[in-house]
């Protein structure tokens, strides 16, 4: 990483290249992130379990809701 000073500030200047692959990394992680969520949403859907419900959640009455609340 090549860095540069300025002598007023004091503050490390970064090179428009060194952006440019930290920006390509984000990219990178929300692409990554965007094509998952949908695919596993697509599976969990399609499970029998899950059949006819929109949003998958626990009821108030299961096990994993008491010993969450201890």
């Amino acid at each position: 990483m090549q860095t540069q000073t300025t002598e007023n500030t004091g503050k490390e200047k970064i090179s428009g290249k060194d952006l440019h692959k930290y920006i390509w990394l984000l990219v990178g992680v929300f692409s990554l992130l965007s094509v998952t969520y949908p695919t596993s949403m697509l599976r969990v859907s399609q499970k029998e379990k899950f059949q006819g419900f929109y949003v998958k959640s626990l009821p108030a009455e299961s096990k994993y809701y008491f010993d969450s609340a201890k």
